[in-house]
């Protein structure tokens, strides 16, 4: 899988247990989380350094021992600084699919996105804490019978966050809900079709915007402007082909919609710091 799909393409855990831990540092592929958005609901929690995260363009500094919750759906992308940080992905149909009806009540609403989770953890006595924090344990460990603690964990986690109030009707207005549709399904149909030829007047086109109003949004929610996202998803897929030895750097840039190799160089190096050539060098 190519660095620059998005995480709702992949599959967590399996078809009956669809929940999985990744571990992320700096050899990561996607150390700098990019903007994604999947269907699932994700946990984070920081091990050292520091995680600015956004989410749906509200920021977030988590430090070592914070956890967070990223709602189903939410747009979120992060700019990790000397960090070690763990990420659970986990679909909660699995909490209704086989179970009793009365369990629809708590978890549909927050897969539809009606109600969200609204709660930063920092370490501290809690039970809402202690018991989100062994979710990292168990799933990290994998050890005999630890599908039944994690449902049995999730169960506990619902559980402390209804008491403590902290899963609350979503707000939405009008505006708001546009402009998340339309920079999600920008954001989805770039990953599709980066390699095409892009014009900044094409995807305003698609958005029904003026082009100036689409930056304004656009770079509001992913700090970019289009045209330098399209770059960026550009730029990963052609260092994961050199990496994988598939193309040589021509070839690579052609594929990913790089017709002018002068252009190209640029934007390379503006974006990774080195040449192209450099890049070679390293990862060979």
């Amino acid at each position: 899988m190519k660095h620059s799909e998005f995480i709702e393409n992949k599959r967590h855990g399996s078809a009956d247990f669809p929940i999985q831990i990744y571990r992320v540092d700096e050899a990561h592929p996607e150390y700098n989380m990019p903007l994604h958005w999947h269907r699932e609901l994700e946990i984070i929690r920081v091990i050292k350094g520091r995680l600015n995260l956004y989410i749906n363009n509200t920021p977030y500094t988590l430090c070592p021992g914070d956890i967070v919750f990223v709602n189903c759906k939410a747009l979120h992308r992060g700019l990790p600084e000397n960090c070690l940080y763990e990420c659970i992905v986990c679909d909660l149909s699995m909490m209704v699919k086989k179970g009793n009806e009365m369990y629809f009540s708590f978890f549909n609403p927050i897969i539809d996105g009606d109600l969200a989770i609204q709660t930063m953890l920092h370490p501290d006595n809690s039970r809402l804490y202690a018991v989100t924090n062994s979710l990292f344990t168990v799933l990290c460990g994998e050890e005999e019978h630890y599908q039944l603690a994690t449902m049995s964990i999730l169960f506990g986690i619902f559980e402390n966050l209804y008491k403590t109030n902290s899963i609350v009707q979503v707000k939405r207005t009008k505006r708001n809900i546009g402009q998340t549709t339309t920079v999600t399904r920008l954001v989805d149909w770039i990953d599709n079709n980066f390699a095409e030829h892009i014009t900044l007047n094409l995807l305003a086109d698609m958005a029904g915007m003026s082009p100036n109003y689409l930056c304004r949004i656009f770079k509001e929610f992913t700090s970019k402007t289009p045209i330098e996202y399209v770059n960026t998803v550009r730029i990963e897929n052609v260092c994961f082909e050199i990496s994988q030895g598939q193309k040589n750097i021509t070839a690579a840039a052609m594929a990913n919609g790089y017709n002018d190799i002068s252009y190209f160089c640029k934007v390379f190096k503006k974006l990774k710091g080195v040449s192209a050539k450099k890049y070679v060098s390293m990862v060979k």
